[in-house]
This record gives structure tokens, sequence and C-alpha cells, in this order.
């Protein structure tokens, strides 16, 4: 089977907030090295500045699925995981507010293992649980 990609699905919401905390960021960034009194801490404070905004950067552009040889690897960023398809146990459709590597809360939690699970946000998900190996068969697992 070829490898496929699957890109995060962005709610719109959640694009205006980093924006905004993007922007915020610079203007506070601007003030602290603006009145810091030593290059070497304005430097610093600049150099954190950067590295924030392109870690966000990084994630909004970053967020995505391959599912690949029998293994759904999971990139957000530069946060990696890798699930073994086969230990797949199920996945159904969520709008959890959890922490997890999907820039939508129009989510698909995957239960693998004995315990574990990880949700994301394709924004193609019927060709993604097609990759797979799961139907689409309950309510939400459509794409809108």
């Amino acid at each position: 089977m070829a490898t496929k990609r699957f890109k995060s699905k962005i709610d719109l919401w959640i694009r205006i907030v980093l924006i905004v905390v993007i922007i915020g960021e610079a203007f506070a960034i601007g003030m602290a090295a603006s009145e810091a009194d030593d290059p070497l801490v304005t430097t610093g404070i600049l150099l954190l500045g950067m590295a924030v905004t392109a870690l966000i950067v990084w994630l909004m552009v970053g967020t995505y699925y391959i599912v690949d040889r029998g293994t759904l690897k999971i990139v957000a960023g530069p946060f990696r995981r890798k699930v073994p398809i086969g230990q797949i146990t199920s996945v159904e459709a969520t709008r959890s507010l959890l922490s997890s590597p999907a820039l939508s809360l129009d989510r698909l939690l995957i239960r693998y293992r004995k315990n574990r699970r990880i949700m994301i946000s394709p924004a193609d998900k019927v060709g993604f649980l097609k990759a797979i190996g799961h139907e689409p068969a309950t309510k939400g697992m459509t794409d809108a």
C-alpha cells in the first residue's frame, strides 16, 4: 500500500487564537526588549520570542498524519508518535478539549494497545479511516 499523508483540519477559531498569541507575544517582547538596558538581555528576549513564534508556526503548518507500512505516524511540529495500525482497537468521533496533536475539535479518538489513546483531526476523515482499515460507522465520522 502506498504511503498516505493527511493534513490536520484547522478550526478557524484556533487559527485566530494562535495568530493573536503571536501578535501579542511580538508586542510584549518588543516592549520588554525596548526597556532592557543590557544588550545581552535584549538579545535573549528577542531570541526567546522568535523561538516561541517558530514553535507555534511549526505546529500550525507541521501537524499531519502518515499511514505507511502498517504504522500511523503522528507529527505535530517537533512532536512525533507512532501507532501500529494492527494494535488500533477502536476509532470514534469526539469533540474533546483535551490536549492532542489536533488543530480542530472535529477529532477522532484512536484507542490502541490496552489503555492507550490519542486524538487527531485529519481534514479527510473518510480517506484516513479507509487508509487505516476502519470504515466510518458512526455519526460524526463523515467529512463535513
